[in-house]
């Protein structure tokens, strides 16, 4: 399979709360919103992430909280330094000799991680 383009999808309980986070974990408004409860940011040339209530999601198992995405970055030190400029806190920890990451959680708790390879 080729796909084309990734869609990552994060329920969460207060739209407003978390639409507001999210833009400035981005360091922006959403590049799109296709209607009044959903938010969409694209983060790469074929990646968006969107943001929508949890009542609006079609399966029933997603729930505000579980959702956890992975961010790949060239300069985590840089991401690091806009987003506590953007009053988000979150340090970088060694995960192996390969990658250093950043993780922070949104209000509900989703997980969003920030990855710098390191490999040589």
């Amino acid at each position: 399979m080729n796909a084309h383009q990734v869609l990552a999808t994060v329920a969460v309980s207060d739209f407003a709360a978390s639409s507001a986070w999210y833009a400035r974990l981005f360091g922006r408004a959403p590049d799109h919103s296709p209607n009044a409860s959903c938010v969409e940011w694209q983060i790469a040339k074929c990646t968006r992430i969107q943001v929508l209530p949890r009542n609006d999601l079609v399966d029933q198992l997603s729930r505000a909280g579980c959702a956890s995405l992975g961010i790949m970055v060239a300069d985590l030190d840089e991401v690091l330094v806009e987003l506590q400029g953007r009053q988000i806190d979150v340090a970088p920890q060694a995960a192996t000799h390969f990658v250093r990451f950043a993780p922070v959680s949104d209000p509900d708790g989703n997980l969003v991680t920030f990855v710098e390879s390191i490999a040589g």
